[in-house]
């Protein structure tokens, strides 16, 4: 329990801090009363279908020095996924602020829920496990799926920029099936780059 100063309200740290998320408003009053699971997952469709445009602008010419960071390792592991520059994490976030009024009146344990979601999910991905896991891919992205995305063959470069779907990638061309994969994948950048270039994003 944590007690918050002079007014001694007592409430649970993620509960207190969630609750006072404001959270603009863009929804028609017809869906304020929509349950709080019907929210989330409309939350989840609109944040992931950002979040694989904003992916695959960062792939393209000019946003590319602020997410290649990301891909300078030639090893993944759980805690690759925390490697980016300060615009990257801006870019990324854009399209979570942009799904945050589909959570107008929401209950809090919702922010708790996408909070761990996030976390675990970003370590989820990047994680150095592979096995055969294609019905799972058919909705959603699992570490075999994103290694793709980081392997530096030239066929993979671009490819499975979804986040949480895997949906995207098939509806917009940038899916590559991990089962047409044939030996070993290799990672790290194809471009030499000054190390604080690409911390920095330049």
């Amino acid at each position: 329990m944590s007690c918050f100063g002079v007014s001694g309200y007592c409430s649970s740290l993620p509960s207190g801090l969630t609750d006072r998320i404001p959270v603009p408003n863009y929804l028609p009053i017809a869906l304020y009363g929509l349950p709080t699971v019907f929210k989330l997952v409309m939350f989840y469709i609109v944040e992931d279908f950002g979040l694989y445009w904003v992916h695959r602008l960062m792939h393209g010419r000019f946003a590319w020095p602020i997410h290649r960071w990301h891909h300078a390792p030639t090893y993944l592991y759980w805690l690759s996924g925390i490697r980016a520059t300060i615009p990257h994490i801006v870019l990324f976030n854009v399209s979570y602020v942009l799904a945050l009024p589909l959570l107008h009146e929401a209950s809090s344990w919702a922010f708790q829920v996408i909070i761990v979601e996030h976390i675990v999910r970003n370590n989820w991905m990047h994680m150095n496990v592979t096995w055969r896991s294609s019905r799972l891919e058919w909705l959603f992205v699992t570490p075999r799926y994103h290694h793709i995305h980081h392997s530096r063959h030239p066929a993979h470069q671009g490819r499975n920029l979804g986040a949480l779907l895997t949906i995207w990638d098939r509806l917009f061309g940038t899916y590559y099936n991990p089962d047409d994969v044939r030996g070993e994948l290799s990672f790290g950048l194809t471009e030499r780059v000054a190390p604080a270039r690409l911390v920095i994003g330049l």
